[in-house]
């Protein structure tokens, strides 16, 4: 993290992916959606320095030119395609959340509740939580009684906490859910934002 001051107020800025979560990434993505919208280079610069700090805004427009250039410097990770890890399963708050095993088998309740949120929302990025919450559910660790392997088995899919768990997700570390959601994405849950051409010149 990084840490900087304006006059006496304090701000913290993530340098690497392992330090942003669901929603900033999520905001990230949505800035990256409407960069051409915004026009302004230094602008935009603003607005990603904003999203990383989780502040409102404005709440960063007594940044001086040189203290934005030096935050620049800090952004570049941006620029890096992660590689998401692809694990089966997560733990939040002492529950075991399962990944499905195959997304080709997804079955209707869960692709028409996709579908349908998809269609429901005013950015491409805003599905991502979404789709987490509805493929990544609470679990449990089984053994083949025929095998003697371990597996992991998802509950039933319902949508009674598709709310509460997709604002769970949001507040959790964007580098341990992405991998499966990529599935949905292209082929890609990465976006790449481009700060050369952001840095204003002092």
């Amino acid at each position: 993290m990084k840490e900087f001051k304006i006059g006496k107020q304090e701000f913290k800025m993530p340098t690497q992916w392992s330090e942003i979560t669901l929603a900033t990434y999520v905001k990230m993505a949505e800035l990256d959606e409407k960069k051409e919208d915004i026009g302004m280079a230094e602008l935009y610069l603003l607005k990603v320095i904003e999203a990383l700090c989780g502040v409102e805004e404005g709440d960063l427009d007594d940044l001086t030119l040189e203290g934005v250039n030096e935050l620049s410097v800090e952004v570049g990770f941006l620029k890096e395609e992660p590689a998401w890890s692809n694990t089966k399963h997560i733990k939040i708050e002492d529950i075991d959340y399962v990944f499905p095993t195959d997304l080709n088998k997804l079955t209707m309740g869960e692709y028409i509740s996709i579908k349908t949120l998809q269609d429901a929302q005013t950015t491409k990025s805003g599905i991502i939580p979404y789709i987490l919450a509805i493929i990544l559910r609470p679990g449990k660790l089984e053994v083949n009684d025929e095998t003697g392997k371990e597996e992991w088995i998802q509950d039933k899919f319902n949508v009674a906490n598709l709310e509460w768990r997709k604002d769970l997700f949001m507040k959790q570390p964007v580098f341990d859910l992405m991998g499966p959601v990529t599935f949905f994405l292209n082929g890609s849950g990465a976006f790449t934002t481009n700060t050369k051409d952001s840095i204003p010149v002092v």
